[in-house]
């Protein structure tokens, strides 16, 4: 299976999940819809789901702009723009260029924008750089940015430092510099130093910028033209974007341009633009609604009402200590919470409480920042507000006691969360109990080495599978120490659980060692890192805590499934390994090799937030019945053209080589060492650092060691 199809397999296992559980994948059933609630099963909710954050899509004037442009040209104009356009999109587009005084497109929605942009405007000789937080729909686009030869790399969330360092690398190399931003993002709410980038644009003139305002449009700005251009004026190197699904209150895309001659070669040669059908005239009459209640001073009112309504939010929020991931003054909000089994216990009560919210889970947000996300608009009341806050305040407390989670999962997540010393008596006893609980039931043993660890018993357990059996991580432990290399020099951790009886229910292993970040990117990828690497050998690496170690290969962990404890005992690791990572100060957290068709250990690390990457299989096969040649690989391979494939592709050559078993001697090893090399340049799909040559010296001095020779027959005369 390739890297991108495990993907998708782990983001269909996830939306599944959620979907089974009731949270996503739902239909509304009510007969009208006021904006204010929202009936799924039955059940009415208030409804803190909505993007509409004005409420213009209840506005008498934007239905009654719809319903006339469907009674004067019918419910599509189904004709691509490149030839005509129907009669109320002229006055929509005119409408439009005088709100935001510049050339605009129009687009069916945002992410059909940037399709339609972004590969006309960023060229083969620019450098775009995406926030690391940028919205999928302008991700989407990179793929064709790549295709177009658009050299593409990531910034780290909003890092100005990090953003003028690449600007200084990178602006004798590509003509224009673009960087890719949300105005508002979507999941934390929180906005895009729209100012600082200004700043680096008048101070580097490579620089452009290319921003998605699609949460900042009509609840902020003059006129409501968005975030965006309330931190600026539309400067000569920037393009902005927005949409008229949310705060606008009807449908479609805008695309703002600087200058006629660039709007019109998109209008021409935008592919989605040129060569598909407009907003349809119900949309159209509902958003020339909308924008004359923009071009008026009405759009104030609204705009001053809604931030009323934010202002009250952030209060009984910090009123209640609940814990918002981000202090934002604009519509969306976040409630941290930490692992997605408690994303997913928080949301149900909530939902079974009267109130629907947004489950934030990955690959919205990290693996362990799952949280409630909340939006607040002109629908709702402050009494709905104060409702919210007071249930969330009630639920959040049980739903971490339930999954037998404390705060402090959240606080480790969410780095800017404020910690919240006094919350409640309630809340404090019922982590001390989780605590205190899982103290008593359990223990764990933690050793920095393997001579700290009973030989016998560890090699009766995760010492099983020989790569990971006492003798050899002693040898580990001695070749990855005293390196100059940061990378060859790694710290061992040794884990035991027991049960109060003092019976072994888990035992593994963990190794902290510096990994390049694109270890499992496709090859592709990992080319043009590692052409930045040449002059920086430490680009894009991070400090990781893995489980079992590069150099070892089969079941790291051994546990007890027949225990009934045996949840528990993964729990009390996981605690443990979460806080060696902080303590570590490792980025990564890496469990690994697992059996794919164990689907308990499946569904519990996903409830625990760790998102499963399919790896090369280690092509391990046993032979435990001892058949001969030709039955064994009959037995093994069960289709017959398998079978033809490995007689004939695999088979045939075997006659002109001879193996030989024998020790590894010194003198050898710089060739062992070439020939490592060789095989590892050529193949970056693993991409990994060099392992020392220590190692293979030091393999000749081992008796656990041997050297598996293939030797090409020296063919007869």
């Amino acid at each position: 299976m390739g890297k991108f199809e495990s993907l998708i397999k782990v983001l269909h296992e996830i939306g599944t999940t959620a979907e089974q559980r009731g949270l996503v994948h739902q239909f509304s059933e009510d007969e009208f819809l006021n904006g204010n609630t929202i009936t799924i099963k039955g059940k009415q909710l208030i409804n803190f789901g909505s993007c509409s954050y004005l409420g213009l899509e209840m506005d008498e004037r934007l239905k009654e702009g719809a319903i006339d442009a469907i009674r004067r040209y019918g419910t599509q104009f189904s004709s691509s723009r490149s030839y005509v356009s129907c009669t109320n999109y002229r006055e929509f587009q005119d409408l439009m260029e005088q709100l935001f005084g510049a050339p605009i497109l129009l687009a069916t929605n945002s992410g059909n924008a940037h399709q339609v942009v972004m590969p006309i405007v960023m060229e083969s000789d620019d450098c775009v750089i995406f926030d690391h937080q940028a919205h999928y729909s302008m991700k989407d686009v990179e793929s064709k940015l790549i295709a177009n030869k658009t050299h593409i790399t990531v910034l780290r969330h909003s890092r100005m430092d990090d953003l003028e360092a690449k600007i200084i690398e990178l602006r004798h190399k590509y003509k224009r510099i673009w960087y890719v931003v949300d105005g508002v993002y979507s999941m934390y709410g929180d906005f895009a130093p729209i100012k600082d980038i200004m700043a680096l644009m008048d101070k580097y003139k490579q620089l452009h910028l290319y921003s998605d305002d699609a949460h900042g449009m009509s609840w902020k700005g003059v006129h409501g033209t968005g975030y965006t251009l309330s931190q600026t004026a539309l400067h000569p190197r920037m393009i902005l974007t927005t949409s008229l699904a949310k705060g606008f209150g009807s449908c479609g895309g805008v695309i703002v341009f600087p200058d006629k001659e660039l709007r019109d070669k998109v209008r021409n040669w935008g592919g989605p633009n040129t060569h598909s059908g407009p907003q349809q005239p119900a949309t159209v009459g509902a958003n020339i609604a909308s924008v004359k209640i923009h071009l008026s001073d009405e759009i104030y009112e609204f705009q001053k009402k809604l931030h009323e309504k934010i202002a009250f939010t952030n209060h009984i929020f910090e009123q209640y200590k609940l814990p918002i991931a981000s202090n934002s003054d604009g519509p969306i909000f976040f409630l941290g919470l930490g692992l997605t089994r408690v994303g997913y216990n928080m949301l149900r009560r909530m939902m079974d409480d009267g109130v629907y919210c947004n489950l934030g889970i990955f690959p919205a947000v990290p693996e362990n920042c799952t949280g409630m996300r909340f939006t607040i608009t002109n629908h709702l009341k402050l009494e709905d507000i104060e409702t919210l806050a007071k249930k969330a305040a009630y639920h959040l407390p049980k739903a971490l006691q339930e999954e037998g989670r404390t705060m402090d999962d959240i606080y480790k997540a969410f780095r800017k969360v404020i910690r919240i010393e006094g919350r409640s008596e309630t809340h404090k006893l019922a982590q001390e109990t989780v605590i205190q609980q899982s103290n008593n039931q359990l223990h764990l043993e933690r050793y920095t080495s393997i001579r700290e660890v009973n030989e016998e018993e560890w090699n009766s357990h995760t010492g099983k599978n020989s790569a990971c059996d006492y003798a050899n991580l002693f040898f580990l432990e001695e070749v990855f120490s005293n390196n100059a290399e940061l990378e060859n020099n790694w710290d061992f951790y040794y884990y035991i659980v027991r049960d109060a009886d003092g019976n072994v229910l888990l035992t593994t292993f963990f190794t902290l060692c510096l990994m390049k970040d694109d270890m499992l990117a496709t090859a592709a990828v990992s080319q043009r890192i590692e052409k930045e690497r040449e002059s920086n050998p430490y680009h894009l690496t991070s400090k990781t805590l893995m489980m079992g170690s590069s150099l070892t290969e089969g079941q790291h962990l051994w546990i007890d499934k027949h225990h009934n404890q045996w949840q528990e005992a993964l729990i009390r690791l996981l605690d443990e390994v979460w806080r060696e990572q902080e303590t570590q100060g490792a980025t990564t957290l890496m469990l690994r090799d697992f059996e794919e068709e164990d689907d308990r250990f499946r569904e519990f690390f996903m409830d625990h937030g760790f998102i499963k990457v399919h790896t090369d299989d280690n092509n391990i096969v046993k032979n435990k019945h001892h058949q001969s040649h030709e039955e064994f690989y009959t037995h093994l391979l069960d289709h017959k053209k398998k079978r033809y494939v490995f007689r004939n592709d695999v088979l045939k050559d075997e006659e002109h080589f001879r193996v030989s078993v024998s020790r590894c001697v010194q003198e050898e090893v710089p060739m062992y060492y070439q020939l490592y090399k060789n095989v590892k340049n050529n193949n970056l799909n693993l991409n990994t650092f060099d392992l020392p040559i220590k190692l293979f010296y030091q393999m000749c001095d081992s008796e656990h060691w041997e050297v598996l020779k293939f030797i090409r027959r020296t063919p007869t005369p």
